[in-house]
């Protein structure tokens, strides 16, 4: 292969010393006649001799003929490329080009070009070698170009968000309810109002937020009370806009139904004993309930003026479980929360339940232990109540649990008309609240707009219900009852993660 390509390079040099004309090795001495210019290697390089023929081919050498070996003609003295595969190219990181010399491609760094030395036109072919004499060159003033490449990366956060819930802490009102049978009216601001025509235009009295009204048209002896502020309840998110029972944190704001299985006597103070039925508990209608998971609200302390001794305290239980529905982004919403109102006659009519005083119970069972409460009305004598601090259930005091359901509790409006005055099952006196004429009753609450911000928004929960009568039977003459009742929660609304 080493010959063959020898000869192939003799060739096309022979080709091309035909037009050219040499000078002797020594430039002063004349061009030999006898001798030949020999090629040979020596120390692994290419040497020419001016040799005999014989000397020549003794030598190995390959003659050139009569020529001068001045200019070492067994060295091409043009440019010689030798290209095997492809053209090399080494790059390392972005974009830059060196040549230096002929043919060669270096990148290194960004985006530089650079060209040192005159620039040599070399036609290079996979696995072949071109020798000539002829140089082209071009000069041209080396130039830089720099270029750095930028790279934006645009991303996407996805958050996926956990099991979430609605949950409502009720606020102050009005810190006037007014007096029984609005013998003095409510005071700013109202929640509804009562009507004495079907069509609910016809307005006779102002209904205060955060009150409390039972009774029918005969109820003239029990005042509106305030509900306590500062109690929260949650409803975990269900699909789409469904709200379904909470455990919250505990039993003081979870919305789960009661026990299916397990019973309890609520006419006895704790420890209750379990029952079956009434006789386990002395035989007092309705003394045996399913015992309560979930508390709504704390204890409802109910004034009445004209008749001390028949002062109350009622113990809200979540019959069953809660559920509704809810418009996050506007924040509408509509339950139907059924309780179980368990009322006992403290005849205490400056505090119808014992408070948290100071951080201790001011009466009942646990009188004198420790206790909390936020719980708050505008009026002393139903304000600082707390479940830490119950009322005495025991000692006869127990009359009876009411089965009462707030469906709807709602943020739009809740409304109950009658013709005839009568707006429940077994009302025994038309109207209500001790107004006679009485023939519609309506509250209105208030959305919390969009909370997809996570952050509270004020709003106002509304409902007008139906109240059994209880076993006492002063009590429902007092009272009216069975009858009606209307209530508004002032509060704030917030979607939180589910506790």
């Amino acid at each position: 292969m080493r010959n063959a390509l020898r000869a192939m390079v003799i060739l096309g040099v022979l080709g091309v010393l035909e037009a050219v004309v040499f000078v002797p090795m020594n430039a002063m001495a004349a061009k030999p006649t006898n001798k030949v210019a020999c090629c040979f290697s020596e120390h692994g390089a290419p040497a020419c001799g001016q040799f005999t023929q014989n000397n020549c081919d003794k030598h190995g050498g390959t003659s050139l003929g009569a020529v001068s070996c001045a200019h070492n003609p067994c060295r091409s003295s043009s440019t010689t490329t030798t290209t095997t595969g492809a053209a090399t190219t080494s790059t390392t990181g972005a974009a830059t080009t060196s040549t230096t010399g002929a043919a060669t491609t270096s990148t290194t760094g960004a985006a530089t070009t650079s060209t040192t030395g005159a620039a040599t036109t070399t036609t290079s072919t996979a696995a072949s070698t071109t020798s000539t004499i002829a140089t082209t060159t071009t000069s041209t003033a080396a130039s830089t170009t720099s270029t750095i490449a930028t790279t934006t990366t645009s991303s996407t956060t996805t958050t996926t968000m956990g099991a979430m819930s609605l949950k409502y802490t009720t606020a102050a009102g009005t810190t006037a309810c007014g007096g029984a049978g609005f013998s003095s009216p409510a005071g700013a601001p109202f929640s509804g109002e009562i009507d004495s025509d079907v069509a609910c235009t016809t307005k006779t009295f102002d209904l205060g937020s955060s009150c409390l009204y039972i009774g029918g048209g005969s109820a003239s002896t029990v005042p509106p009370g305030a509900t306590p502020a500062g109690a929260s309840s949650y409803l975990d998110v269900g699909a789409g806009i469904a709200l379904v029972a909470s455990n919250g944190t505990g039993k003081l704001d979870c919305t789960k139904g009661s026990s299916t299985t397990a019973k309890h006597c609520v006419n006895a103070n704790a420890p209750q004993p379990t029952c079956t039925s009434d006789a386990d508990c002395g035989g007092t209608a309705g003394a045996c309930q399913p015992v309560e998971n979930c508390l709504f609200g704390p204890p409802l302390a109910i004034q009445n003026p004209a008749v001390p001794s028949l002062a109350t305290c009622v113990i809200n239980v979540i019959a069953t479980d809660a559920s509704g529905t809810s418009d996050p982004t506007t924040g509408a919403a509509s339950v139907d929360i059924p309780l179980v109102s368990r009322v006992y006659l403290t005849g205490n009519e400056a505090a119808p339940c014992p408070q948290c005083s100071g951080g201790t119970c001011s009466a009942g069972p646990n009188s004198g232990m420790p206790c909390t409460t936020n719980a708050t009305t505008g009026n002393p004598a139903t304000s600082n109540t707390t479940h830490d601090c119950p009322p005495e259930e025991g000692s006869g005091l127990f009359n009876g649990a009411l089965s009462v359901d707030l469906n709807p509790l709602t943020t739009g409006s809740s409304s109950k008309t009658s013709s005839t005055g009568v707006f429940c099952s077994g009302q025994t006196h038309a109207g209500a609240f001790g107004q006679v004429a009485t023939r519609c009753i309506q509250e209105t609450g208030s959305p919390a707009g969009n909370l997809t911000d996570g952050m509270p928004h004020a709003a106002r929960e509304a409902t007008v219900f139906c109240i059994p009568a209880t076993s006492n039977g002063t009590v429902n003459i007092v009272a009216d009852l069975p009858g009606p009742g209307a209530t508004s929660l002032p509060g704030t609304a917030q979607i939180v993660p589910t506790p």
